[in-house]
């Protein structure tokens, strides 16, 4: 039998996922042999986020960071969605002792793992690898698509771009974008979350001067040219696409992702969101279309390829995230 686990060990592994604008929206709960997550949809992203899909995606990849670290101990994990408070849903991981468990691989890139925002190389990703990033997930009602011929980036690229020129556009989405950036290290370090400007390739500035740039210097073409030189030079899309758009897919999703991700990055692999078509509801409709999807919804793009490593963002801490007080599982 082995001994007690410290499960705010866990959950410190957990904040460690990805989330929308590095928004963190999620508060913990430790019950005895279980970890509940709650979405704070204090942290809701309204414009860009209407239904709050990326978020519980969010949620996801948090559950399945937990899920792996538990295989360091031995324990078994089992995922479940309840219905909380005014019918909001949160998930409950439950853990079991299981001496047949394995240490899951990927549980060493978790602190290496980031979204890494920068200019890719044209260097193509070995079919191997390839081969190795679809297989490494099993959710139900999840599908991967691997986009890398010129064909299909070419058919990929007017949607990203038609994304982006709608959301730079739209005043209410650059303010909700802004309001997440942190334009100095003193102010991400502060903070905690957010979008850290040096880890998206550009110099720290004061917030006043950082404001004024975002809000009046970049425009939706200047985005689009951006836009169109990172895809010149990605070397393959991910699409993620669900055959239901709720929650229950949302999360496994996140899981999905997660898992994606942890997996580009033992094979050193760079991953970032392109997400504007999946985004804008008009737009994703013209990208299942496009890809005849049918009924399935296309809810999260990643690109991906090689590039050098990038400032990673910052985490709040557990004892920001966590409402209750210590329990330990038995392992």
């Amino acid at each position: 039998m082995k001994p007690t686990i410290d499960l705010e060990k866990l959950i410190e592994y957990g904040i460690k996922a990805p989330s929308g604008h590095n928004t963190q929206p999620w508060h913990f709960i430790i019950e005895e042999n279980a970890i509940e997550i709650h979405p704070d949809f204090s942290r809701a992203l309204p414009v860009v986020d209407s239904d709050n899909h990326a978020l519980y995606i969010s949620l996801g990849c948090a559950v399945e960071n937990i899920a792996i670290a538990a295989t360091k101990y031995g324990l078994r994990s089992s995922i479940t969605i309840k219905a909380g408070k005014d019918d909001e849903s949160f998930i409950v991981v439950s853990f079991t002792a299981d001496d047949s468990i394995q240490e899951d691989e990927l549980l060493n890139y978790i602190e290496e793992r980031q979204s890494t925002r920068n200019n890719y190389s044209d260097q193509q990703v070995p079919e191997d690898d390839l081969h190795e990033l679809r297989n490494s997930f099993e959710f139900e009602g999840i599908e991967l698509l691997i986009l890398t011929s010129e064909s299909e980036i070419n058919d990929l690229e007017p949607l990203i771009i038609e994304g982006s020129n709608k959301q730079f556009q739209n005043k209410e989405f650059v303010e909700e974008l802004v309001d997440w950036f942190r334009f100095s290290k003193a102010e991400a370090e502060k903070k905690g979350d957010g979008l850290w400007i040096k880890s998206m390739g550009l110099p720290n500035m004061n917030h006043f001067i950082g404001n004024i740039v975002m809000k009046y210097f970049v425009t939706a073409k200047s985005e689009a040219k951006r836009w169109k030189k990172l895809i010149d030079a990605t070397a393959g899309f991910a699409l993620f696409v669900t055959d239901k758009n709720d929650v229950a897919h949302w999360v496994r999703l996140g899981r999905t992702f997660q898992r994606f991700g942890l997996t580009a990055t033992m094979l050193g692999i760079s991953h970032a969101h392109v997400n504007m078509p999946c985004e804008e509801l008009d737009v994703r409709k013209k990208l299942a279309t496009t890809l005849n999807l049918g009924s399935k919804h296309p809810l999260l793009l990643i690109r991906f390829g090689y590039s050098e490593n990038m400032p990673y963002s910052h985490r709040r801490g557990v004892d920001k995230v966590l409402v209750n007080k210590k329990v330990e599982a038995n392992g």
